[in-house]
């Protein structure tokens, strides 16, 4: 019987975990954290359920959404999507719908608006775009104007760099096939076929996105698995291209294991910095090249309903909180009772800025405050808080990252037993559903049924709300 060992017991993992123990494998999930999900994990507490940041459902691939309808069963509830932006102390529709955002920012602001748009156009027209950045990107499909409006701040204050040194592969993931005179036609001629940013249903789990992994979790472990968890790898061992183990510390005490497969979903640079010996000079080089923006979720415990929204992005450049998600509009078995909502305020940082060093005291503060100060909910109102910090959450799609990804690929494929899955382990943006496929794939290919290359989920840049309904 072969055996796959697996670094991290997130969406990729867990899905790879499934998928080999379904097909008579043994495997074994090491995850260093207290519970499986990994940024997809729900957390109690005072009776009320939060998420690492909002996770809906929603994906055209037929085999990953199957595996999610038969893993939930009763527990898969349907969500009618309410998400809007909050800019200027006014909801404006997210994505945007021409008509309520050109009201919403007045006639002077329309007009300019559509003048940017117009002198966009012309310079496609006459081949004078460039389409290098995030910035390029944006502003050629929706004018300056607007891109200095709705995607500056927001974006800027997720990902701490200026929106010119963000690749624009990013954008085109994020917000495939929409532009200004998409949203406009739409609006007008509401035509039968809708872009799928547009879906206004997704499905989520009955108990928070982490209870899909720890159902997953134990339907693998019911057919043999093992999920170690507060289990760190300190090292993996190797040599003439295989991996012949892995160090790790569990309790105080380290232990070696070995396996005939390893798949990791720990951060790409991680799993290198831990190759023994250590990888070649260029792919190390590489590897330091590349950055993740870390995640802080405030967790508040907040008196009513202070918004009807799932989520919303706050565009606002007065506070420092990006995103605002309420649980109880995922579902009502979220919160504690009918008369409380569990809210996580996020933010954004890289380790050495100051906010990733304040006490949860100062951050439960700090969002309680810009809550106030965004007219959503007063201090009185905020029973109680606590703080999840996530480290290397997000890779940061900056300008030329593709050219050190290749570097470490070229490495990496001489391995005879070791691929890299998930969003982190692979350093590419990705969502539950294409965590997943990564997982399925890479189990697959670790149990000899074929060469099916995790690293192919994705490359077309189609995110998962993209393409044709």
């Amino acid at each position: 019987m072969k055996r796959v060992v697996i670094i991290g017991g997130g969406p990729s993992g867990l899905a790879a975990a499934h998928e080999a123990t379904r097909r008579g494998a043994s495997a074994l999930v090491i995850e260093k954290l207290d519970r499986v999900g990994g940024l997809a994990r729900t957390l109690d507490r005072d009776g009320s359920r939060y998420d690492i940041g909002p996770h809906r459902f929603f994906t055209t691939n037929v085999e990953v959404r199957n595996l999610f309808v038969d893993v939930l069963g009763e527990d898969l509830v349907r969500v009618s999507r309410l998400t809007r932006i909050l800019y200027g102390g006014k909801y404006f529709n997210y994505p945007l719908t021409p008509f309520n955002a050109l009201f919403g920012l007045g006639v002077g602001n329309s007009v300019a608006i559509l003048a940017s748009y117009a002198q966009a156009r012309m310079r496609r027209l006459f081949g004078a775009s460039r389409i290098e950045s995030f910035e390029d990107w944006i502003v050629d499909r929706f004018g300056g104007r607007l891109y200095r409006v709705f995607f500056k701040t927001y974006t800027e204050k997720v990902w701490g760099i200026p929106c010119d040194r963000i690749g624009a592969d990013w954008a085109a993931q994020r917000i495939k096939g929409l532009s200004l005179s998409t949203a406009i036609f739409n609006a007008l001629y509401k035509p039968k076929k809708k872009i799928k940013t547009l879906v206004d249903e997704f499905m989520y789990p009955r108990l928070g996105a982490g209870q899909l992994y720890q159902k997953m979790a134990r339907q693998a472990t019911e057919r043999g698995a093992e999920v170690w968890r507060d289990a760190t790898v300190t090292a993996i061992h190797h040599r003439d291209n295989v991996v012949t183990g892995i160090r790790l510390m569990t309790h105080d005490e380290e232990r070696d294991v070995t396996g005939d497969y390893y798949l990791c979903s720990a951060p790409l640079t991680e799993m290198l910095e831990m190759m023994d010996p250590p990888p070649p000079g260029d792919v190390l080089a590489a590897c330091r090249s590349l950055r993740y923006r870390n995640h802080i979720g405030v967790n508040l415990n907040v008196q009513g309903v202070p918004f009807p929204d799932n989520w919303i992005y706050v565009h606002a450049p007065e506070v420092r909180a990006v995103r605002i998600t309420n649980y109880r509009n995922f579902s009502p078995a979220m919160a504690a009772d009918s008369g409380i909502s569990p809210l996580t305020v996020e933010y954004f940082c890289f380790p050495e800025d100051g906010i990733w060093e304040m006490s949860e005291a100062e951050l439960v503060k700090l969002a309680t405050d810009e809550l106030s100060r965004l007219g959503m909910a007063g201090p009185g109102r905020v029973l109680s808080g606590f703080v999840v910090r996530s480290e290397k959450a997000y890779p940061v799609i900056e300008k030329g990252y593709e050219e050190h990804i290749a570097c470490i690929r070229r490495w990496l494929a001489t391995f005879t037993n070791l691929l890299p899955i998930g969003r982190s382990g692979m350093f590419k943006y990705n969502n539950q559903d294409h965590a997943m496929a990564t997982g399925l794939l890479a189990a697959r290919t670790a149990l000899g049924l074929g060469k099916f290359d995790p690293w192919n989920v994705n490359i077309d840049g189609e995110y998962h709300e993209a393409g044709d309904a």
